[in-house]
């Protein structure tokens, strides 16, 4: 297999329910989706099988974003209004490359201000999403199962 490269963007990030979406594309400097790891301790028996521990995978949407405080609908006011809510997501890395991640995040207000005069303000976010997100790459879906077990090799 060759080498194989996307650069970020340009793309979309929206926000909510898909026909009342905030698009906050143009907010963004930065975005992702990334998996957290989270396995118990293999455990031996007494005849020296091994079994294996669980595994449990969490995801989240982080990023930064150029706060908006000029606009009353924009990414800082959906964010402070829509604290602690669960809401649809859809996040396409790069447009032409056709992969699109969706899911749900619970939204954490964004911070506000900086830390130096004059310079363009920015907040960097981290919302868990709710179950795992789905992937599609050019149109075919790649979804986990929810109950699969994941097994480790020993």
């Amino acid at each position: 297999m060759t080498a194989s490269t996307t650069p970020l963007g340009p793309g979309t990030l929206k926000l909510g329910e898909t026909a009342t979406a905030l698009d906050v594309s143009c907010q963004l400097t930065a975005a992702q989706v990334e998996w957290d790891k989270d396995k118990e301790d293999d455990e031996t028996t007494l005849c020296g099988d091994v079994v294996p521990g669980d595994t449990t995978y969490t995801a989240t949407l982080s990023g930064t974003l150029y706060q908006d405080l000029a606009v009353a609908t924009g990414v800082v006011a959906y964010t402070w209004e829509n604290k602690g809510q669960a809401v649809p997501f859809e996040f396409v890395p790069n447009t032409a490359a056709g992969a699109t991640v969706t899911g749900t995040v619970v939204v954490d207000p964004i911070t506000v201000g900086g830390d130096e005069m004059k310079a363009k303000m920015t907040s960097d976010f981290e919302w868990d999403c709710v179950g795992e997100p789905d992937i599609t790459f050019g149109g075919a879906a790649m979804m986990a199962e929810p109950d699969a077990e994941v097994l480790e090799p020993a």
